[in-house]
């Protein structure tokens, strides 16, 4: 009877170890100060993320290009329609950096998961709908004013063209 119970305490002991480094894990203070280390300034003009349901327009319509972002399923994640008018066949991508200083924002990976292939088109439309990024520099609810412009690369000169910007207050994925 005694090494039945020997055994149930090992088993005991090993749950508990698990416990104890799931809490460790799961409830451990989070260390990226991105968006606190990078205030938004008084006076910088940006907009907000529109709710992913909302189907609203934003006030920036015009004739030449129209930028949408759309907070996603949770903090840092973000949609983006984007409409233009003439151009060639080639893809969109967006590249992003923090507004006051600069910094290149998830670099690779938001022009690489933010890129459409495009047909050419002969009037203004809509070139990207719902495409999904993510910028990963800090943390949910800290928020930090990021530039997000958008790019096109022509398909026939591989040349790439700046399109537009725009700023949005913006807060990072917690990987």
């Amino acid at each position: 009877m005694k090494s039945s119970l020997g055994k149930y305490w090992y088993i005991l002991l090993l749950v508990l170890v698990l416990i104890a480094l799931a809490i460790l894990f799961f409830a451990r203070p989070s260390h990226d100060k991105f968006g606190k280390n990078h205030p938004i300034p008084d006076g910088l003009e940006y907009s907000l993320p529109l709710d992913s349901t909302s189907m609203a327009q934003a006030d920036t319509l015009d004739s030449s290009t129209y930028l949408v972002i759309r907070n996603g399923v949770q903090g840092g994640v973000y949609k983006y329609d984007f409409y233009y008018g003439p151009l060639p066949a080639g893809e969109i991508y967006l590249k992003c950096f923090e507004a006051t200083e600069n910094i290149p924002l998830s670099a690779d990976e938001i022009q690489e998961r933010s890129k459409v292939a495009v047909d050419s088109t002969s009037a203004f439309s809509q070139l990207v709908s719902q495409q999904e990024f993510s910028i990963y520099e800090g943390e949910w609810e800290d928020y930090y004013a990021a530039r997000i412009e958008v790019w096109f690369k022509n398909a026939a000169t591989n040349q790439e063209t700046k399109l537009l910007e725009k700023v949005y207050r913006v807060e990072g994925w917690m990987r």
